[in-house]
């Protein structure tokens, strides 16, 4: 992923969010005056403090290290039919470390997402992330990723639905480009309502991650097999 593949997705994503606010005033105005769009955010302030293992009293001597973070996010959605949606989210997060201070990072995040119908029982969703992380004292780890995202829901009946995911990321390091890779994922999902008490998910997930020629390290794969339930006592 280089910089001009981030910015013709920020740039996409700006135009096709453009044409869905303008299509929700124009081409549905009935729509538009039954869903108002909603404005939500969120403003978050800590901090976390490390200690040696065992060691109750909190005194300099045990003191490992200690960090203060704040977070925000900002998300503007908008609803233009039954089941059918989106949203645009920015996120911004900060850490800074006492004692690792190359961890002290700055996370910069825009999220875009729209779900539709195409049928009664078959839904759609579209997802985009960009992300732009600053490493502030450590620029060798500063990175920039994109993600595209793409699901299919069906809802065969009341017992059985399916969904199907799609993903690739791009993840590019600003100094370092022999580190850049690309990860593919595929998954399957299958929801049983089993009775009317236990319900049953299943999913298989096959992952690909692809490094760059001159990165010198193996590219990787991988699967994975998953089983959850709920049971009503």
């Amino acid at each position: 992923m280089k910089k001009n593949t981030i910015t013709f997705l920020i740039v996409s994503i700006l135009l096709i969010f453009s044409a869905l606010t303008l299509t929700g005033f124009y081409a549905a105005p009935v729509a538009a005056k039954d869903y108002r769009p909603e404005i939500s955010g969120s403003f978050e302030s800590g901090d976390r403090l490390y200690t040696d293992p065992g060691d109750l009293e909190e005194n300099e001597d045990n003191i490992v290290d200690y960090y203060q973070y704040n977070k925000q996010w900002l998300r503007y959605k908008q609803k233009l039919a039954v089941g059918e949606y989106y949203y645009l989210k920015a996120q911004r997060q900060q850490r800074i470390y006492e004692q690792s201070q190359t961890y002290d990072n700055l996370n910069l995040e825009v999220e875009g997402n729209y779900t539709f119908y195409l049928t009664e029982k078959l839904r759609n969703r579209f997802k985009l992330l960009l992300r732009d992380k600053d490493y502030l004292e450590a620029e060798t780890k500063d990175y920039q990723l994109a993600r595209v995202q793409y699901t299919l829901q069906y809802d065969l009946n009341e017992k059985h639905d399916y969904e199907i995911l799609f993903q690739r990321q791009w993840t590019e390091y600003k100094i370092s480009p022999e580190d850049d890779y690309r990860l593919n994922r595929v998954s399957l999902k299958w929801g049983w309502k089993f009775s009317e008490n236990l319900d049953l998910d299943t999913k298989l997930q096959f992952d690909q991650q692809i490094n760059t020629k001159n990165s010198g390290r193996t590219d990787k794969s991988g699967r994975k097999i998953s089983l959850k339930f709920k049971y009503k006592l």
